[in-house]
């Protein structure tokens, strides 16, 4: 069975996102000041609201198991002992434009916790309330929907069939991608000297397993072939299933490279070996 694991926000978000190019609330600034905000209404929310609350769940569609992990932003139990999965959202919209379905992301993202929750829970139902705050009159807008267990549940697996194609197309991108990896040969005909070693470092932290993963600080003189000591062993590792991604910087000289560079010539001794950059 192959294992895919998927951030609710970004299910959702790919399936659901939709409508204009507006950018406002957007940047690294304004995600701190919605954090701060997020802190505030939840701390300000009182006695028994959650904040924050973990929650993962394993759902297998068509052989797949998806992995779904996110964060609710508050649950607590309302007035008629009801209890309710926050979601709360900072945005630039006026005040006048914020409605109930400003954006479907924001109720489906409540949704899949909800779903999540009432069958940890056993609940047979929930209510999902999205908490707007509008950061340039410090208004606070907030619309509850009530959903039984089973509505929620339909909900939660109809957005995973519609990401299966998505799905099925990732894992095959992967096995022909690690596939590639593991029969990558080195480029060169011969390694120089303290390449090797160089290169083992990379792939011992690459390769190690949790409890003694650890960072490698290496350092050689100019020359020795740094950029593919590390990216070949990295890559490698990457294609034994050891990570997903890799990120690589060149160093602030007026004569560096960009890393992609070198990658064509991971192919120059495996013929059969795709390449794109």
């Amino acid at each position: 069975m192959s294992d895919i694991r998927l951030p609710i926000r970004q299910l959702v978000e790919f399936l659901l996102r939709s409508g204009s190019i507006d950018s406002r609330f957007a940047g690294f600034d304004r995600a701190l000041e919605g954090a701060r905000i997020h802190r505030r209404l939840q701390k300000a929310a009182g006695e028994g609201y959650a904040a924050e609350v973990p929650l993962c769940a394993d759902y297998t569609v068509d052989g797949i198991r998806f992995t779904l992990e996110g964060r609710a932003d508050g649950i607590f139990t309302n007035e008629t002992g009801v209890v309710t999965i926050d979601e709360i959202k900072t945005t630039a919209v006026p005040e006048e434009e914020i409605c109930e379905d400003m954006n479907p992301c924001h109720w489906a993202q409540g949704m899949v916790y909800g779903a999540i929750y009432s069958a940890q829970e056993s609940l047979p139902a929930v209510d999902v309330r999205l908490t707007y705050y509008q950061i340039d009159t410090d208004r606070i807008l907030r619309f509850v929907r009530h959903f039984s267990r089973q509505e929620l549940e339909q909900f939660l697996h109809k957005l995973l069939h519609r990401y299966l194609p998505w799905a099925q197309r990732q894992l095959a991108w992967q096995e022909t991608r690690s596939g590639s990896l593991t029969a990558m040969r080195f480029p060169f005909e011969a390694y120089r000297p303290g390449q090797r070693a160089l290169a083992g470092e990379v792939w011992r932290a690459c390769t190690a397993a949790p409890p003694k993963r650890h960072t490698a600080v290496l350092s050689s003189p100019t020359g020795i072939g740094k950029t593919m000591s590390a990216l070949f062993p990295a890559l490698k590792a990457m294609g034994s299933g050891c990570g997903e991604k890799r990120f690589t910087s060149p160093p602030a000289t007026p004569h560096r490279l960009p890393p992609r560079m070198p990658l064509p010539a991971c192919g120059r001794y495996s013929p059969t070996l795709p390449c794109a950059v």
